[in-house]
């Protein structure tokens, strides 16, 4: 299964969301976004951790590429930037009112804070687990808007409950990545 083309729409994606913010792109490989510049790295598949890293805002959440669970740890023990949560909010398609719903903070307290500025442990915790389900859901459905739509859809696994509501507490994000675990090996869910 070749996923490159879900990981090059996604960041086409992100760089036209940003273009259409900040009125430059620069290349297929850089976005300008204020003075920072954001590294796509298009050229190669995505590991499951390079896609959760990329998805908080590669280089501005950390330094460098992560290959395992324990290096994020330290990343979200000291601050997830709010940079990261507006990749997050383009990528599902969703306003940072219900991003900041789903992070269980006011949207005011969200807004308020700078782009560089970190976020407490929990929530930043909280939103790691987010990007996390969202790569894992990006490797499953190999398209970003048939995940948004699967995500917004009533789930019979769920009793009816659509899985995006379920993101708003670590018991919902794995009820949803179980099901999408399901799905991954060929189950009806």
């Amino acid at each position: 299964m070749d996923i490159l083309p879900l990981y090059l729409g996604i960041f086409t994606h992100m760089a036209n969301s940003i273009k259409s913010k900040t009125g430059v792109v620069k290349g297929e490989k850089a976005v300008a976004l204020g003075s920072h510049h954001i590294e796509l790295g298009l050229t190669r598949r995505l590991s499951h951790a390079e896609m959760t890293w990329k998805l908080l805002g590669g280089r501005h959440f950390m330094t460098h590429k992560p290959k395992t669970t324990l290096e994020f740890y330290g990343a979200v023990r000291k601050g997830v930037p709010k940079l990261s949560i507006d990749f997050l909010a383009q990528v599902m398609d969703i306003p940072m009112t219900k991003m900041a719903i789903l992070l269980n903070l006011s949207y005011k307290t969200l807004t308020r804070k700078n782009r560089v500025d970190l976020l407490d442990t929990p929530v930043s915790s909280h939103a790691y687990e987010l990007a996390d389900t969202i790569a894992k859901g990006l490797g499953v459905f190999e398209d970003e808007d048939r995940l948004n739509r699967w995500l917004k859809k009533e789930n019979r696994a769920l009793k009816g409950a659509k899985p995006y509501d379920l993101l708003d507490t670590s018991t919902g994000i794995k009820l949803v990545n179980q099901i999408l675990g399901r799905i991954e090996e060929g189950v009806y869910s």
